[in-house]
């Protein structure tokens, strides 16, 4: 599972990779696909799902009744955030929209182009970026959700010479999954802003 935020398409078309589906909400120019591998599609049923309030979020639901991840839950939902700065609003996606307070497997990545001590101590941060970033780390940390991420650790590495590295893309695991989430991994990314790992 791959989930991208703000990838480049043509004319309103995502590109398309050989044997992956993509999930996208149903507009042109979607900023939030998740492409998933036909080989996964062929064991486990995906339901996708959109908040009414946003296109920049999408939730795919595993269907796994057997259960996942050692557990005996029967769903895992996936949510992919692209979280745009949208005046007057603070952002396209909210942090109540995004992060759910679900009883089973949750995991949320994406773009949530919030700046934050607790991900990037290094950053020096404005109380403009800390008014931003709070309702989302408290929301957070409210729900018992846990940052894989690392420290400190770029996730944004911006092609201009102008703008600093820094720590906009983050995943969140919800404590149903944290203790079946063994590594998060940041070298892997490639030199471009808005791509998550994949999964």
């Amino acid at each position: 599972m791959v989930l991208l935020q703000d990838p480049h398409s043509s004319k309103g078309f995502l590109p398309s990779f050989s044997g992956f589906k993509y999930f996208a909400p149903p507009v042109a120019g979607p900023r939030v696909p998740c492409y998933m591998s036909q080989n996964f599609l062929r064991r486990y049923a995906v339901l996708q799902s959109f908040p009414p309030e946003s296109d920049d979020f999408i939730t795919l639901v595993v269907s796994t009744p057997q259960g996942c991840f050692g557990t005996n839950s029967p769903r895992f939902p996936v949510g992919n955030a692209y979280a745009r700065p949208l005046p007057p609003f603070p952002h396209s996606v909210s942090p109540e929209s995004s992060l759910l307070n679900l009883d089973h497997p949750y995991i949320l990545s994406g773009d949530f182009n919030v700046h934050n001590g607790t991900t990037d101590p290094f950053r020096l941060l404005s109380s403009k970026e800390e008014n931003e970033s709070a309702p989302y780390l408290d929301r957070a940390s409210d729900l018992g959700f846990t940052l894989p991420n690392t420290r400190g650790v770029d996730t944004r590495f911006p092609f201009s010479g102008t703008h600093r590295p820094s720590t906009i893309n983050l995943a969140f695991a919800n404590p149903h999954i944290l203790p079946r989430f063994h590594s998060w991994e940041a070298s892997s990314l490639p030199q471009h802003d808005r791509i998550t790992p994949p999964f």
